[in-house]
C-alpha cells in the first residue's frame, strides 16, 4: 500500500514538473491565474510598490482555481518579473503627448499591457480608447497616457458582464503605473462611476 502511494506521488510530481516546462500549458492557466490574482489579491503595497506573494496567497490561489502551486508560482513571478520591467520603461520616457500622437502611442500600449497580463477584453478595449479620446477632446482635458490608460481598462471592466468581481484598483493603477489622484481625478471628470 505504501509503495503504491509513494508511486502515485512520484507520478504527480513528474507530470507538475512536465507542465511547468512546457509553455503551451503555462500559456492556458496563465489568464485564470491573472484574472484571480488582479480580482482578488493585492500585490502591492501602500506606497504603490510591487511585492511578492506569500505562501498563503499561492495556496488560496492553487486552492480556488485546483492547480498546482509550483505552476501558479511560475506565472506570477513571471508576470511580477514583465510587470517591474515595464514600469521601468514607462518612468524612463514622456508620456505627455499632443492627442494626435497619443492614440497610436495607447493602442501600443494597451497591446503591451495585454500581452504581460489578459485580463480584459482587448479588443473592447480599443474601441473604449476611441470613445475616450473624444470625451477627452471634448471636455479639453488631457491627462498622462498612463492615466488614460488605466481608465480604459478599467472602463472595460466594469463594462464586462462575464466578470463577477472588478480588478482591485490599486493592482490596475499599478499595471500601468498611473496614481491614485490622477485616476480619480480623470474618472471624477469624465464621470465614470460604476
Amino acid at each position: 500500500m505504501t509503495q503504491s502511494l509513494q508511486k502515485h506521488e512520484l507520478v504527480n510530481r513528474e507530470t507538475v514538473r512536465e507542465q511547468i516546462n512546457s509553455p503551451s500549458i503555462l500559456r492556458s492557466y496563465t489568464v485564470p491565474v491573472l484574472d484571480f490574482l488582479f480580482r482578488n489579491i493585492r500585490f502591492t503595497t501602500a506606497k504603490e510598490n510591487i511585492r511578492n506573494l506569500t505562501l498563503l496567497e499561492y495556496w488560496s490561489i492553487g486552492e480556488a482555481l485546483g492547480l498546482p502551486i509550483m505552476i501558479i508560482h511560475k506565472i506570477i513571478s513571471k508576470f511580477l518579473v514583465d510587470l517591474i520591467h515595464f514600469k521601468r520603461f514607462l518612468s524612463v520616457g514622456n508620456h505627455n503627448l499632443g492627442m494626435k500622437r497619443s492614440s497610436r502611442k495607447i493602442q501600443i500600449y494597451l497591446h503591451k499591457i495585454h500581452k504581460i497580463a489578459p485580463i480584459f477584453d482587448y479588443k473592447r478595449a480599443r474601441k473604449n480608447s476611441d470613445i475616450l479620446k473624444r470625451k477627452l477632446n471634448i471636455l479639453f482635458f488631457w491627462p498622462r497616457i498612463t492615466t488614460q490608460i488605466a481608465i480604459i481598462i478599467f472602463a472595460t471592466d466594469i463594462l464586462d458582464k462575464h466578470k463577477t468581481s472588478p480588478i482591485i484598483q490599486s493592482n490596475l493603477r499599478s499595471l500601468c503605473s498611473c496614481s491614485a489622484y490622477a485616476f480619480h481625478r480623470t474618472r471624477n471628470k469624465i464621470g465614470l462611476n460604476p
